[in-house]
């Protein structure tokens, strides 16, 4: 469950439908309704075609607007609902960042748990940190037409820190989804996409997350992995891509050895006769085959999900 502002989102697969509503998931964990200009419509406008329909998965709207007053209005009736706003840019050809970090001060100083859509390339990852820093809930990436190089952008934004990321567009299968969770997106946004599908993918992600247990698992860092990736990592003991991965997280070789030996303290990562380095928390992701580190855990009596998850509560405090 991915916390998002007061939000507590069930599954990490969104879908987008319009204000109507029709031929929406009933498995997905959040609905955004989009197509609402709030330059040509009034917040009760919005209002009513959220509450109107009764649509139980609605968790969000989508909505764009030049004028504050109805952008603010429409906060306070997120607020109110407990909605998430999103404001989507997708239609700027730049992003005026400076602007951008006061827009987003006035809304969450509405109480709004707030995203905001932009496309892929637009965004760079001072400007990312700029907007998380001013109280973005959730940066959400368009990469229409960017398919190729969408993994990229996302690992580059995720190791700069920003707000938790989603990915908008319109994925055919579950492959392409897990490929930008594994680089560090907590979201996966499909477009106005058929219901079957939606709710297809969101039952095959619940199990993926129940057989894996870190459902965003990042790649190994020799594998192209974002700094997450650094809790599969063996000590830097000789030339690899690890060392460039330190270098971007700001952590010698000597200060990630000890960070990671004090973060397993006291945890089962400790413990792991037998393995390459003798304990847990220099062992890799759990799909990669390793009948050594897999003894060991059977000897625990430790599942691959658990070990997984604290997998990523040490991610999460070797980057914090």
């Amino acid at each position: 469950m991915l916390k998002v502002g007061y939000l507590s989102i069930a599954s990490p697969i969104t879908v987008t439908t319009s204000a109507s509503g029709e031929g929406m998931s009933t498995l997905a964990g959040q609905v955004l309704l989009e197509g609402f200009n709030l330059d040509e419509m009034s917040v009760s406008e919005l209002e009513g075609a959220c509450n109107g329909g009764g649509h139980p998965r609605v968790l969000g709207f989508s909505a764009r607007g030049r004028e504050m007053g109805p952008l603010l209005e429409a906060a306070s009736y997120a607020r109110e609902n407990r909605y998430l706003m999103e404001l989507d840019l997708t239609g700027r050809s730049d992003l005026n960042i400076s602007r951008l970090s006061l827009i987003v001060k006035a809304i969450k100083e509405k109480g709004a748990a707030l995203s905001l859509r932009v496309r892929a390339d637009l965004i760079d990852t001072p400007g990312a940190k700029a907007l998380q820093e001013a109280g973005l809930d959730l940066l959400n990436l368009d990469v229409e037409g960017l398919d190729g190089i969408s993994p990229r952008m996302v690992r580059k934004l995720s190791d700069g820190k920003s707000s938790p990321i989603m990915v908008t567009g319109r994925f055919g299968d579950f492959g392409a989804a897990k490929r930008l969770l594994s680089m560090g997106a907590s979201l996966v946004c499909l477009k106005n996409p058929d219901p079957e599908f939606a709710d297809w993918l969101t039952g095959a992600m619940s199990q993926y997350e129940r057989l894996i247990g870190w459902y965003n698992a990042p790649k190994h860092i020799c594998s192209g992995g974002d700094l997450r990736g650094l809790a599969f990592c063996c000590p830097p003991v000789k030339s690899c891509p690890v060392l460039g991965a330190l270098k971007k997280a700001g952590m010698t070789p000597e200060e990630f050895v000890h960070k990671k030996q004090d973060l397993a303290r006291g945890t089962p990562l400790q413990f792991g006769d037998g393995t390459c380095f003798g304990s847990l928390v220099w062992c890799c992701k759990i799909s990669k085959p390793c009948f050594m580190r897999d003894a060991v855990l059977q000897s625990m009596n430790l599942s691959e999900s658990d070990y997984m998850n604290l997998k990523r509560q040490l991610a999460d405090e070797l980057l914090k």
